[in-house]
């Protein structure tokens, strides 16, 4: 590789080579010495060479598979500039979708051919429009990168690839629960069992499942019948349980709750201080320091205490995963409560924006093409409405 140079400086060796221009429009040199020979300062030059070149993400080599390159990409690139939880995901559609189908395939040797194929297997295996189109966007980033800054390839083979129309829009059935279905539910999971009060926050409010386990008693305003949402309860592999702040910026929010719910919490509280009195040093406290740590009343030392909501009576915190087992076993998922709590209100007339902020959505369209179930109610207004608009027309004429 000529661009790399080498000289003896004393009793060893360093390696150079040029590394673009400064603001002032000078040549920026890299040097490194301390080699012992004049080879391992050439080779390692060539190493840190290459890896300038492809962005110094960490690619030292020619050719690299794309799996090799997208886990660099992730761990150096994507992991700046996403939460957490999103870095995993991510990392679950390298291993589950990407690497089985091309992630042995050179980065280099990426053809159209390669992301056709590859999205049409996905296609076929039956993944949701929804998967499939979050796994193209996914190695379409990854693969604009190879581009430009790293330099690797000459264009995005990904970018002329499209989703199949083909495709389910989405798999996860979400249904809408009616207000009997609820009174079962509450009926089987009565006030004071574990399952209560999330389910209670999940059909009043319409929060997600990590939000409303994350709630701490700090984040309600009994007077003002207010729940100011600021972080959610979260769970990375390597990481642990933790709060953390919510999805997005237009997830942190305040929601205004109704009179049931309100005094529903109330009565909770009371019900986990007597719960804390029973179980006395045997009440499990929680701290939030990093990640979530419990211990048992009777041995805490220094613990800076938590008082979240969501928790089972001897105060242990309630995790995301025993909310969603208890909600399989009758049929239903957290995203059904979300579906349900936004079109009762827009089936009431309530103003789209409006819902759109209480979910925690960025704007009005989210909200109405994932949340706005198209129910029989919404059918016969709709009717109802062009009935009204015709009686109008023909009195004008």
């Amino acid at each position: 590789m000529a661009q790399v140079r080498t000289r003896k400086r004393g009793k060893t060796f360093s390696y150079i080579f040029e590394a673009g221009k400064t603001n002032e429009g000078k040549r920026k040199v890299v040097e490194k010495g301390g080699f012992a020979t004049r080879g391992e300062a050439y080779n390692a030059g060539v190493t840190a060479y290459t890896d300038f070149l492809h962005g110094n993400i960490g690619i030292t080599s020619e050719k690299i598979t794309l799996n090799d390159f997208m886990e660099q990409w992730l761990k150096n690139v994507a992991a700046l500039n996403v939460k957490a939880g999103s870095l995993q995901t991510y990392n679950v559609y390298l291993k589950v979708y990407i690497k089985p189908y091309i992630g042995n395939k050179p980065v280099q040797e990426m053809k159209l051919a390669d992301i056709y194929k590859f999205m049409r297997e996905l296609t076929v295996k039956g993944f949701s429009r929804n998967t499939l189109s979050a796994v193209h966007l996914l190695l379409s980033h990854a693969l604009y990168y190879a581009v430009y800054p790293a330099q690797i390839i000459f264009s995005n083979p990904a970018k002329y690839v499209k989703v199949s129309k083909k495709a389910p829009k989405k798999v996860i059935q979400r249904h809408i629960i009616t207000n009997e279905k609820f009174a079962e539910l509450i009926e089987k999971y009565p006030f004071g069992t574990p399952m209560h009060i999330p389910f209670r926050l999940l059909f009043h409010t319409g929060m997600r499942i990590g939000e409303v386990c994350g709630l701490c008693w700090n984040d309600i305003n009994f007077e003002k019948k207010e729940i100011s949402l600021k972080r959610q309860l979260v769970y990375i592999a390597k990481n642990g349980r933790y709060f953390s702040t919510p999805k997005t910026e237009s997830s942190v929010r305040k929601i205004i709750i109704d009179d049931v719910l309100n005094e529903t919490l109330k009565h909770w509280k009371a019900q986990q201080e007597e719960n804390e009195q029973k179980f006395g040093d045997r009440y499990v406290y929680t701290d939030s320091d990093n990640k979530i740590f419990q211990q048992s009343k009777g041995l805490v030392s220094n613990i800076r205490r938590e008082l979240p909501l969501c928790t089972y009576e001897d105060g242990r915190l309630i995790w995301v995963n025993a909310v969603g087992k208890f909600l399989r076993i009758s049929g239903l998922n957290a995203h059904s409560f979300r579906h349900t709590h936004a079109t009762m209100l827009i089936e009431n007339g309530a103003a789209p924006k409006g819902v759109a902020g209480r979910l925690g959505h960025a704007n009005i369209s989210i909200t109405q093409n994932l949340y706005a179930h198209n129910t029989q109610k919404l059918q016969e207004d709709t009717v109802e409405i062009f009935v009204k608009s015709l009686q109008t027309t023909w009195r004008q004429k």
